[in-house]
């Protein structure tokens, strides 16, 4: 599987608990990172996120590997489903020396409106930019 967008994590010295390693919840926000980075880069433009926003509704994830402070990691991000109100897309926490997976994703994220309070379909220009960014999706 190829991933069309990369994005360097500088790991903190806060980011690491009593284990030495990059805790797990940490993980989760160099996720969002990436996330909101490729859907920026995807979209062309800055997103407001008031009129409609997608949000994680299902998470799988494996921590294969620990991270430690002085790693060199970035996360890698490919959408791979566009259903008609979410998104299907796999996360990597890499390490750039050495390509080792550290933690593996997958998600599902819906289409959701917060002044309606409830999902919608995913926006067309979305799809269609994810279409151009990706290449093959499945529908």
């Amino acid at each position: 599987m190829e991933f069309k967008h990369t994005k360097k994590i500088q790991i903190r010295f806060g980011d690491i608990d009593l284990m030495g390693h990059a805790n797990n919840g940490v993980q989760l926000s160099y996720l969002d990172l990436a996330r909101m980075e490729y859907f920026q880069k995807v979209y062309g433009e800055v997103i407001d996120w008031k009129d409609a926003a997608l949000i994680v509704a299902h998470l799988d994830i494996d921590y294969l590997s620990p991270i430690f402070l002085n790693d060199k990691i970035e996360v890698h991000t490919k959408i791979y489903k566009i259903g008609n109100k979410s998104v299907s897309l796999h996360q990597n926490i890499v390490d750039c020396k050495t390509g080792e997976i550290k933690t593996k994703t997958s998600q599902v994220m819906v289409a959701f409106s917060p002044k309606l309070g409830e999902s919608i379909k995913v926006p067309e220009t979305l799809k269609i930019r994810i279409r151009e960014f990706e290449g093959k999706i499945l529908a």
